[in-house]
């Protein structure tokens, strides 16, 4: 299957980099769009929502971890069609982005965890019942 346009949804953490460059190998393969979408704790008290980082504003508002993951996917060797961040419940947020978008992939990584905590605590498990698009999970290490 050849995908159109590979989303990475990231946390701006130490496994991020590893994951941008995954994320757009596997664009590149597939000669898809790649696109990044992360969560801005910075704004969650300010909105609720998906939002696009336009470059060329540079008057808009922009937090620490918006600058920070600009400043990463500037190192990739891969163009960047949209950085996305977002704010509120990371389930909806995602799914809203991938329908906007016309997302096909969503990468995100994974840590080895117990049945436990899989299934009280795992952030992708309730997006898993509800993904719009295929999606490839990115072994981390613990």
């Amino acid at each position: 299957m050849n995908y159109k346009h590979v989303m990475l949804a990231v946390n701006l953490d130490d496994n991020a980099p590893f994951l941008v460059q995954k994320a757009a190998q596997e664009a590149k393969l597939h000669g898809a769009l790649f696109s990044v979408i992360h969560i801005d704790p910075d704004f969650s008290a300010l909105y609720e929502g998906v939002r696009e980082f336009d470059a060329s504003n540079e008057t808009a508002e922009q937090s620490e971890s918006v600058l920070a993951m600009t400043e990463l996917l500037a190192g990739t060797d891969y163009p960047v069609h949209k950085h996305i961040f977002y704010a509120g419940y990371v389930e909806d947020q995602i799914i809203r982005a991938i329908e906007t978008f016309e997302v096909d992939l969503l990468v995100i990584g994974h840590h080895e965890s117990t049945i436990f905590r899989q299934l009280t605590m795992s952030a992708s498990e309730p997006l898993l019942r509800r993904m719009p698009c295929d999606i490839q999970f990115v072994k981390l290490e613990n």
